[in-house]
């Protein structure tokens, strides 16, 4: 018997594959993604051709058991979160065929973060404050259930259209961890997973660690979007890590030169060495930054205060990389991040 949630998708019942079969019509010649367990097509349902969705089969029988619980706990926490227009919803599961789940999920025809930054270069600060707003707003609900996501990259975002550049969504949750008992316990976790480029000190240094790990990475691909470039590179990982876990980056004036302190400071508030530091999402999407049109806005009467104590100067953003008076840094190519790790 096929799993239906009907929350999400009340027009169909419980469907056996017969029944699944009959009911979307998948395009078998138009693969539009695929992974190391899974591969996704293009599927309607037959008496609404024009609405398109994406299928996700996902090969069940290479994986060991903690392989299926966790596809499982992804599904469960895909439930938990219903509907959210910065979220690729879930609309059906199938698990009536032997080694093998299918998800029909929201189509995001735009394709992935990663790919529009590359062929932009960068996101104008206008067009950032937008993408950065609608991801906060995404992250602020998962947080708000109890949930840490655990893998926000450019490469887990995707755009809803092909024509908007800020109309984002936020999707794979197969790292995400939630709370059994939330709002009592907060999601909490020791595990070393997520992406390299993305992942918050405490996770490096293998301390217990909560939601703020996903705050560190919204820090990471605000820098990301504003200059089209890493803030922490290196091609050897412990030298990335430490990079990381020393908060070694800078602002280089070729890509940082027309970018408003505003943001700046911003991402500062979100990279904090320390968690509790960080401001939280909703903090976040109070920011002047974020809050003013102006990409000006003055930022300086915002309470958080920056790990040193100090209101931020325009010398504090130059230098911030401890390279002083050192030839300004070579921007960081936009890579691919390697995942790290695994969850539990």
């Amino acid at each position: 018997m096929g799993i239906k949630f009907s929350t999400l998708c009340p027009l169909v019942d419980f469907y056996d594959s017969e029944d699944f079969d009959s009911i979307y019509e998948v395009d078998e010649n138009n693969c539009i993604g695929t992974g190391k367990f899974a591969v996704v097509h293009l599927c309607n349902r037959k008496n609404q051709p024009e609405k398109k969705y994406a299928l996700k089969v996902i090969n069940t029988r290479v994986g060991d058991m903690a392989s299926l619980n966790r596809i499982h706990e992804e599904i469960n926490i895909l439930q938990v979160l219903g509907n959210h227009p910065g979220l690729v919803s879930l609309i059906d599961v199938d698990e009536s065929l032997p080694g093998a789940i299918r998800l029909v999920l929201e189509l995001c025809e735009g394709g992935e973060l990663y790919d529009r930054i590359q062929q932009k270069q960068y996101y104008p600060e206008q067009e950032a404050k937008a993408a950065v707003r609608c991801l906060l707003e995404a992250v602020a609900y998962i947080h708000s259930h109890g949930i840490m996501h655990r893998d926000l990259k450019p490469e887990n975002i995707l755009l809803a259209s092909r024509v908007s550049n800020t109309e984002l969504k936020i999707s794979d949750f197969g790292l995400a961890k939630m709370s059994k008992d939330y709002p009592r316990r907060l999601p909490r976790s020791h595990s070393i997973c997520g992406s390299d480029f993305y992942l918050a000190p405490e996770v490096i240094k293998q301390e217990e660690y909560g939601r703020e790990i996903d705050i560190w990475a919204l820090g990471v691909i605000t820098y990301v979007l504003l200059s089209g470039s890493l803030p922490f590179f290196h091609n050897v990982l412990h030298k990335l890590y430490r990079q990381i876990v020393e908060r070694d980056l800078s602002f280089p004036d070729q890509a940082w030169k027309n970018v408003s302190k505003g943001a700046l400071d911003f991402i500062l508030r979100l990279l904090q060495v320390r968690p509790g530091d960080r401001l939280t999402a909703d903090q976040a999407l109070s920011h002047p930054w974020l809050r003013n049109g102006s990409s000006a806005a003055s930022f300086n009467s915002f309470t958080t205060a920056n790990s040193q104590g100090m209101a931020p100067t325009a010398n504090y953003y130059n230098t911030y990389g401890g390279y002083g008076g050192m030839p300004r840094p070579v921007l960081h190519p936009l890579e691919h991040a390697r995942k790290a790790g695994l969850p539990s």
